[in-house]
């Protein structure tokens, strides 16, 4: 395995690079200043184990009451355009298991040009609701925590979204890892949604052609409370492999980009993994840890009809088959399977999943 050590800054989160970005070899990434006990050298893989049919996901529901502030900052700053419309599918209240008569609109947004990596916003009307992720900090588990998008003048962008509200865990950061230079900024926007901004300053981004000012979604972050419970379910039941590895706390005290207390980031060791089925950055799924900094466990309040990041989707060919695979894994269904139509995409068959900290995946199957 090649050796990865962050810069001076003490990044945490590593998901900042993108498809282009993966280091020359084609292995996972460790550390060598590990200097904790960590599962890195668990396997918890299933080589026996039937294939799934997995790819990476490609888009994100947010359950929302605030898609008018969400329109204008994605359609004016943003520079993402609406792509469809309509009304829930009533359907959509058994796969969400959610009580209550209810009703509702769904708009998909999408980085102009992007055939992945959407946004899809539910709003919803006839059943109580509350914000998944509020009063939080980022070492609290439970959920969907942020998710990641590339931008073009990070500086420049921040300035409008400060206006509009949006509000960070820290001032945007600069640090390098490796041969890049990177520009980070974790914001809170409506909804209680954060989102990791990313701007790559040296070497030259190549391989985002439709970027202008922030590209499509790539990778959802998850905090969780046990490492080896979230990478049994991903990499063991679900069959994903490791994009990176990172075992360790930040070798220099100062600034960083979840506004850990400077000489905290020193002694508070952090693992995180980015997996997908893959093994790319593209559609990702990313686990962090905090070792000995422990917080409120918020899993009980991430159900898809809950305000915030609500669901990953991940298509596939054959559900039944993908199904088959996961059960004879050990996977277990939190929805039955239910046919419905989803705007942008048309019909479907479609089934929730519930990983150990409440985060939802749903897996569908386009039925035209």
């Amino acid at each position: 395995m090649r050796n990865f050590i962050l810069g001076a800054a003490g990044i945490l989160l590593l998901a900042g690079c993108g498809a282009d970005d993966k280091p020359a070899s084609s292995e996972a990434v460790t550390p060598v200043h590990d200097t904790h006990e960590t599962s890195a050298s668990k396997d918890f893989s299933i080589p026996d184990g039937p294939e799934t049919g997995l790819s990476g996901w490609t888009e994100i529901v947010i359950t929302t009451r605030n898609l008018s502030q969400w329109r204008s900052f994605l359609t004016e700053d943003a520079g993402w355009e609406e792509r469809d419309s309509g009304e829930i599918d009533p359907a959509l209240a058994k796969l969400w298991n959610i009580p209550g008569d209810v009703s509702g609109q769904e708009t998909v947004f999408a980085n102009i040009g992007s055939k992945s990596g959407f946004i899809r916003f539910v709003e919803l009307e006839g059943t109580d609701q509350e914000m998944i992720r509020v009063d939080d900090r980022p070492w609290d588990v439970g959920g969907y925590f942020d998710f990641n998008v590339r931008v073009l003048g990070l500086r420049d962008l921040r300035e409008k979204m400060i206006a509009r509200g949006w509000q960070g865990d820290s001032e945007p950061i600069q640090y390098t890892f490796g041969p890049f230079e990177v520009i980070e900024w974790i914001a809170r926007g409506p909804d209680g949604v954060r989102v990791a901004f990313i701007e790559r300053l040296k070497p030259t981004l190549e391989g985002w052609p439709d970027l202008k000012a922030m590209s499509r979604t790539f990778n959802a972050t998850q905090m969780v409370r046990d490492m080896d419970a979230a990478r049994s379910f991903f990499q063991g039941v679900l069959g994903m492999k490791a994009y990176l590895e990172h075992n360790g706390a930040s070798e220099v005290a100062g600034p960083n980009v979840l506004g850990l207390p400077f000489e905290t980031a020193t002694q508070v060791p952090r693992d995180v993994y980015i997996l997908h089925p893959q093994g790319v950055n593209e559609g990702s799924i990313e686990l962090v840890k905090f070792e000995g900094a422990s917080g409120r466990d918020i899993s009980e309040r991430a159900l898809p009809y809950n305000f915030g990041v609500s669901v990953t989707r991940f298509p596939v060919e054959n559900l039944d088959a993908t199904m088959e695979a996961i059960s004879a894994r050990g996977g277990e269904f939190v929805s039955e399977v239910v046919e419905l139509e989803l705007s942008g995409i048309g019909p479907v068959k479609i089934v929730s999943m519930s990983a150990p900290d409440g985060a939802r995946l749903e897996i569908f199957e386009r039925l035209n």
